[in-house]
């Protein structure tokens, strides 16, 4: 089937940005690529028309939420597509996408695995220490909105606040569960997410959870985050140890602190703009 496929990008043209495009390309049958773009400077726009040509741009200052609500009122497809502008599809991801949709599922959509090895290893292990590649999960809260399969009649309605940066995707998700269908992330379907690096994408972590706690997101109190950061170390040492990587001991006391200074500060590190 011919889907839409639905883009926000800012500044996105990165040396793996066109290698995304191509595997969208390649990936999808594309009816209308749209594209919502807050004024790039560094070529996006003009890599995007390399490979579709007849894409349909809006420019647009609009915060994350807003811009993919923008990128909805023109979708025409049953189904659509949204890809992160750091997100390279795997061969057979529409077909693997497809396979799972029954009549209740609302949005699919595959595991983003970090492209960095070390890294990637380890997402890899703590997820199968949580037995969570082993199984499809219906998601009760949040799906990724990085490489998604969704039911547009089921957000055509859909109308998040105004400053919404992150968390995006958690508010469109319970706007699906609130209509009785179902939000599948698939564990065992892996896209290459490019747009993480090591030790310095753990920072991105006050932006994001800034975002979880502007929404009201329930499934992060704060007792539950400072618990986090007194036990992950432990977690994370044991992982260095077991996959000889002795990065991960870092990256985990990082990233633990910066998603409880994002929560607790979020005034101060929420960012309005995507």
């Amino acid at each position: 089937m011919k889907v839409d496929v639905a883009m926000c990008t800012w500044n996105s043209n990165k040396p793996w940005f066109k290698r995304c495009l191509a595997s969208i390309e390649r990936e999808i049958p594309v009816c209308h690529f749209i594209v919502v773009d807050r004024f790039s400077n560094d070529g996006t726009v003009e890599a995007i028309k390399q490979f579709f040509p007849e894409a349909l741009i809006m420019e647009s200052d609009a915060d994350l939420g807003k811009a993919r609500q923008e990128a909805i009122r023109y979708i025409d497809t049953e189904w659509f597509v949204f890809v992160d502008d750091d997100i390279e599809l795997c061969r057979g991801w529409l077909e693997s996408i497809t396979s799972r949709m029954t009549y209740e599922t609302g949005a699919v959509a595959a595991l983003p695995l970090v492209t960095l090895q070390w890294l990637r290893k380890y997402s890899l292990y703590a997820r199968k220490m949580a037995q969570e590649l082993r199984r499809e999960w219906k998601v009760g809260r949040a799906i990724y909105l990085s490489n998604t399969l969704i039911r547009t009649r089921l957000v055509k309605d859909w109308s998040p606040p105004r400053y919404v940066t992150s968390y995006e995707d958690a508010l469109l998700s319970w706007h699906i569960l609130d209509k009785g269908q179902v939000c599948l992330i698939l564990y065992n379907l892996h896209v290459k997410h490019h747009g993480k690096w090591g030790l310095r994408s753990g920072k991105k972590n006050l932006w994001h959870y800034s975002g979880a706690r502007f929404i009201g997101h329930t499934d992060f109190a704060t007792k539950t985050l400072i618990r986090r950061l007194l036990f992950s170390p432990l977690k994370g040492f044991y992982a260095c140890i077991r996959l000889r990587e002795p990065l991960i001991l870092l990256y985990v006391i990082l990233s633990e602190f910066y998603c409880l200074e994002g929560w607790l500060h979020w005034d101060k590190h929420i960012i309005w703009k995507r």
